[in-house]
């Protein structure tokens, strides 16, 4: 009965001690509030499926896409446009769960330049291997055809009276006010729409 017992007590400090090393990994990969976007997504679909809810659930305004098919865009969830302002004509993430080698979340916006129904992209790429946040903005011509260049860019947004500095002041604003502030309502989460963590923000220029 001893041994028996014995036996119970083991497997349970067995079971307490690897149920804690795994919260500790979960806890340690995370360090910032990218992080845990990306790993709460990622641990969804690989397992917490079975016992638990998905955080992006608890938003209504959010048109979640799953379709199981091996293309780029197969994990996507985008803010319904009724329910954004009309400034934000689109607003969305994209999720690469090691897709061909890829790690990243990937943040896309598309603001109205004032009076106008013409947009700038404005792409946020972040990569969980290297804590580092990619800044970058492009947009399409009548044709569909997407500019990436700097110069481009510019003479773009200076036919609208606008800069390249106003419009990231502007999208860092939708990042901050809206998607963190709502990623913070649905998750209990260590960091907050002004305190990020450990993250750098790199701004690029994509060439395509």
């Amino acid at each position: 009965m001893k041994k028996r017992k014995f036996v119970i007590f083991s497997l349970l400090m067995v079971l307490l001690l690897s149920l804690s090393g795994f919260q500790y990994y979960k806890y340690q990969r995370v360090h910032n509030i990218f992080d845990e976007i990306y790993y709460e997504e990622s641990d969804y679909h690989n397992y917490t499926f079975l016992w638990k809810g998905r955080a992006f659930y608890k938003l209504k305004s959010l048109k979640i896409v799953d379709n199981g098919s091996d293309e780029l865009y197969r994990y996507a969830i985008n803010y319904k446009s009724v329910d954004l302002p009309n400034t934000i004509h689109s607003l969305g993430y994209n999720f690469y769960f090691n897709f061909q080698g890829m790690t990243e979340v990937n943040l896309e916006m598309r603001l109205r330049l004032p009076n106008t129904e013409t947009t700038i992209n404005i792409d946020y790429l972040y990569d969980v291997n290297n804590q580092q946040l990619e800044r970058f903005m492009w947009y399409y011509d009548d044709e569909s055809t997407g500019y990436f260049q700097q110069s481009q860019v510019e003479d773009f947004l200076a036919k609208h009276g606008k800069t390249v500095d106003e419009i990231r002041k502007e999208a860092d604003n939708v990042l901050r006010n809206k998607v963190l502030k709502d990623w913070t309502t649905i998750y209990s989460s260590r960091f907050s729409p002004d305190n990020w963590g450990e993250v750098s923000v790199k701004d690029v220029w994509k060439k395509e």
